[in-house]
């Protein structure tokens, strides 16, 4: 009899793992059976039939492999000595049994398989950024597992962890405090639940301190908008997508609500919107110059010319760019408390997001109140709204002393 292991040569669609099968040669006859074991071919010894040192959890893998092989070797061993002859069918159950029997309880793949059952009961509550964030952060953990040398598991869900884990983000992958306070905040989202679940005792995450910097809003002021609104672009993609930025800066809406509007949600010079995030109803009133850009396309299947958001934001940039928006704006992020400058022509900051930023901090500077801009933005907290309030002091300011010097200006010309 023979005992081999061997990778299915089919990879798992889902991640580049493949499963590990067991082959049990009598002769010219040979039965197969899956291990329930999977790894990624890299971390895969050929020759010695086994994953290789550098694979986090070797020892475990490996002896659990050892041990399958070891107990069909017995269960043969004492067939032959009691003369006992099985069917196949017979034989396959027993190797069943045993492998069923001898699986080891990884804690390792516990909190990953964890993890990916987290996500898999998110997936119809939450929205597709969210989910997209919940993968982000599960490769980063099983990258910092192979990077440091560090198995992750529940009971390891400590301070030391903590610490480890938030210096390999800050040093590792040169995260901003903000990008680092999200992906801890989602990490003790995940852990609360396992928690709940009662999948851990280990309580320790709500520890975990979530780091946040004031973040400095990039936003159009009214003229600026103004040069994008008469902008002439022969450009059609251009022209479309200046059209799309437009409206979302007239209702304060987000691209993935702009991006799924539909004409039956239109009516009365109002949007009826399901936001994809909050999954709240919105009505919100289109101003005239919102309800122009609509018009526009009304020969259209939709109401707006939508194109993917990593093309709309390349194309923004572009037409910010013609419109004349090239004044060198410097911003201060923080990484681990380190200041760091970022220095760009104001068209680089642009995005889709910008559109939202510029509907709020107008509104507010137009004289609409607090809690009727959060009313159309779909905003749950006030202190949202407090940022935006800081740039809206800061220019009028800025508007003050223009107009007092501009006064003093033209005295001294008389």
């Amino acid at each position: 009899m023979t005992i081999n292991f061997y990778l299915d040569k089919n990879k798992n669609l889902k991640s580049n793992e493949r499963t590990i099968y067991v082959y049990v040669g009598f002769g010219k006859k040979r039965l197969v059976f899956n291990t329930g074991e999977k790894i990624d071919p890299k971390y895969w010894d050929v020759l010695k039939q086994q994953s290789k040192k550098s694979y986090v959890g070797s020892p475990e893998l490996n002896s659990f492999l050892n041990y399958i092989k070891e107990e069909i070797k017995k269960l043969n061993r004492q067939l032959t000595i009691d003369k006992i002859f099985l069917s196949d069918e017979e034989f396959k159950l027993n190797v069943h049994q045993i492998i069923k029997k001898t699986q080891p309880q990884n804690t390792n793949y516990q909190f990953f398989d964890a993890f990916n059952r987290f996500i898999e009961t998110k997936k119809n509550i939450r929205s597709h950024r969210s989910i997209q964030k919940y993968y982000t952060l599960l490769n980063h953990l099983k990258n910092f597992q192979t990077t440091k040398k560090f198995t992750l598991s529940f009971d390891k869900m400590n301070m030391e962890f903590y610490e480890r884990f938030t210096d390999y983000l800050f040093n590792n992958k040169k995260m901003t405090d903000n990008t680092v306070g999200k992906y801890i905040s989602t990490l003790k989202t995940f852990l609360s639940w396992a928690y709940d679940l009662e999948l851990t005792k280990i309580s320790t995450f709500r520890r975990y301190k979530v780091f946040e910097k004031k973040a400095e809003i990039i936003y159009l002021t009214s003229e600026e908008l103004s040069l994008l609104e008469n902008l002439e672009l022969e450009n059609k993609s251009l022209e479309q997508v200046r059209d799309v930025f437009c409206f979302a800066c007239y209702t304060g809406q987000r691209f993935s609500d702009i991006s799924s509007i539909q004409w039956e949600d239109l009516s009365d010079n109002y949007w009826n919107l399901r936001s994809y995030k909050t999954k709240d109803i919105i009505r919100i009133p289109l101003i005239d110059k919102a309800t122009k850009i609509i018009q526009k396309y009304r020969e259209c299947e939709k109401p707006l010319p939508i194109i993917s958001h990593q093309k709309t934001n390349e194309y923004i940039k572009e037409m910010c760019k013609i419109a004349g928006l090239t004044e060198l704006v410097t911003i201060n992020r923080y990484s681990a408390s380190r200041k760091i400058e970022i220095t760009k022509p104001k068209y680089e900051f642009v995005t889709t997001h910008t559109a939202r930023r510029t509907f709020v901090t107008l509104s507010l500077e137009k004289g609409l109140r607090p809690e009727m801009v959060m009313e159309i933005t779909g905003h749950k907290e006030y202190k949202t709204m407090k940022k935006y309030m800081r740039i809206t002091d800061k220019r009028k300011e800025i508007e003050l002393k223009q107009a007092w010097e501009r006064e003093n200006l033209i005295k001294r010309v008389i």
